[in-house]
């Protein structure tokens, strides 16, 4: 089948939903290809919450189409909207429920009149000079011929870009040096009140900051426990557990501690960091349980369809984001819209920048 739009975002995560909004907006006809089952991309398929962060030490700095989706989630109880981060890694955070999230952004884009497909992926492009004229994508049964004036890459990963011809790296100049990937886990029956008792005695064994009451639970920590991971035959090797409440669900936590490494872009790095993940999720909460304050009648509910993937392709665009740029603030006359990084350096672990001003982002950056 032919299909014919002027814009076709490949990627439904929340900045595909966004970009597809913004487009609609502006009376073009919208086509959104999504390879899952449902919006949302990482924060809903791979569980990654909560949302970090929207503003600078100062004030916030990120708001439209980013902001109605926060405002709708508020409103049907989905978020508690931005709080103060209780570790001090950022300035704020944005916890949420992902089953909301799901459903939210199917209603914004049929409230926008954006087309979408689910179980979409990419097989084939076609191009005219540098510029991308259609595409084959591939569902369950059938193909489709998708033609286009404008394609915008929402993978996450730059495969589409990587598909047209675009110029990558990987991770910090080599595939070993990608982040580690990490299966996040929604556990239940955890006791809030015996674990902020167990912080407000034990600071030292915590991350905290000196700010937080502990009225919303953002966890990093428990260190002195975590040399008995070994004793649970654990794949994994972590210094602290990492956890965050889920909004208006009472004794349910998102865990997100697990780290493995690989290159998510290979097939077998990324099918043993899926089974390492999922065999390990019962050997880790039996140390939950047996281990940990206020785990002991804790359950597991589920775990993220896929392991989150931190970091694969980076893609090479007319600017290159240099790191003196971060560091140094540089500023720009023709930026078309600011971020907040919190930059970590692999090859440089001791640069770590707390609390990280707002940083420009130029149109040369996604071209």
């Amino acid at each position: 089948m032919d299909l014919v739009y002027d814009v076709v975002v490949v990627g439904g995560g929340v900045a595909g939903v966004s970009a597809a909004i913004a487009a609609s907006r502006t009376g073009a006809r919208v086509l959104l290809l999504e390879k899952d089952m449902s919006l949302g991309g990482v924060l809903t398929t791979a569980l990654v919450n909560p949302m970090m962060t929207f503003h600078s030490p100062a004030r916030q700095v990120i708001g439209g189409i980013g902001q109605e989706i926060i405002d709708r989630l508020v409103s049907i109880r989905g978020s508690y909207g931005h709080i103060d981060d209780p570790i001090g890694f950022v300035k704020s955070i944005t916890p949420f429920d992902p089953e909301k999230m799901k459903s939210l952004l199917i209603e914004m884009l049929k409230e926008e009149g954006v087309d979408f497909l689910f179980n979409s992926f990419v097989l084939n492009v076609s191009r005219e000079g540098g510029s991308i004229t259609s595409i084959t994508t591939v569902s369950t049964g059938e193909e489709n011929r998708v033609n286009a004036k404008v394609f915008i890459d929402s993978t996450g990963q730059g495969n589409f870009s990587i598909r047209g011809g675009a110029y990558y790296n990987i991770g910090d100049g080599s595939p070993s040096s990608c982040q580690p990937m990490t299966l996040v886990m929604r556990i239940g029956g955890v006791d809030r009140e015996e674990i902020a008792s167990y912080v407000n005695r034990n600071r030292d064994d915590f991350i905290i900051s000196e700010h937080t009451d502990l009225s919303y639970l953002g966890i990093a920590g428990f260190f002195s426990f975590m040399s008995r991971l070994d004793d649970y035959g654990i794949y994994f090797k972590r210094d602290r557990l990492l956890f965050f409440e889920v909004p208006y669900n009472p004794g349910q936590i998102f865990m997100n501690t697990t780290r493995y490494p690989g290159y998510a872009n290979r097939s077998k790095e990324l099918t043993d960091a899926q089974t390492n993940g999922n065999i390990d999720v019962w050997k880790f909460m039996d140390f939950l349980k047996k281990e940990i304050p206020g785990f002991a009648s804790s359950f597991l509910i589920q775990t993220g369809c896929h392991i989150g993937v931190r970091e694969t392709t980076h893609i090479v665009g007319d600017y290159v984001l240099r790191t003196g740029d971060l560091i140094y603030r540089k500023t720009f006359d023709d930026s078309i819209s600011v971020q907040i990084i919190q930059l970590f350096l692999q090859s440089e672990p001791a640069l770590l920048q707390p609390q990280p001003a707002w940083l420009q982002v130029l149109l040369q950056h996604l071209l």
